[in-house]
């Protein structure tokens, strides 16, 4: 396995949305292959955008949902979801439970350990209303690629500005 610095990958501002959501991605990431993305995400919980290396195993994903959400709502919004992902995954190991303000913009931010089939996975989520819809961010990698990866995902995280 070859190892990987967070210095060694190259960051490009990547737009989603059309053009509202604005995020720095490894250059190398494309849309995750259809065949992973069907295994990954059944087609009742399939997120609007997924970018991810060659494996799809670190991914970058856009969740911008029919929920509606206005920018005042996302301090209440965090401690409902918040309170489901706690009940979801009681075993999870948690980081972040909060609520920041980034780039002019509020997002709720959940970072935490969850098991998943075959490993555990390391989880960078940010939530935020964009259009009066409640948009999810995440940044995901398997805890195996996490010493390499998390370092480049904090900034890729760092980096998501919205604008409207």
């Amino acid at each position: 396995m070859c190892s990987i610095t967070a210095s060694a990958v190259e960051l490009v501002e990547v737009k989603a949305l059309n053009g509202k959501v604005s995020i720095n991605a490894p250059k190398d990431f494309g849309p995750m292959p259809d065949d992973i993305l069907e295994f990954k995400y059944p087609s009742t919980r399939r997120p609007t955008e997924v970018l991810s290396d060659e494996t799809g195993g670190v991914t970058l994903v856009f969740n911008h949902t029919n929920n509606s959400m206005a920018p005042s709502d996302v301090k209440n919004a965090h401690v409902a979801i918040s309170k489901i992902f706690h009940n979801m995954y009681p075993s999870a190991t948690w980081i972040r439970d909060e609520v920041i303000v980034q780039n002019n913009q509020t997002f709720m931010v959940l970072e935490l350990i969850t098991p998943a089939i075959d490993t555990e996975i390391h989880n960078i989520m940010y939530g935020t209303s964009v259009d009066g819809r409640f948009l999810l961010t995440a940044f995901n990698t398997t805890v195996e690629q996490s010493e390499q990866w998390l370092p480049i995902g904090k900034k890729i995280m760092a980096s998501l500005s919205i604008s409207e």
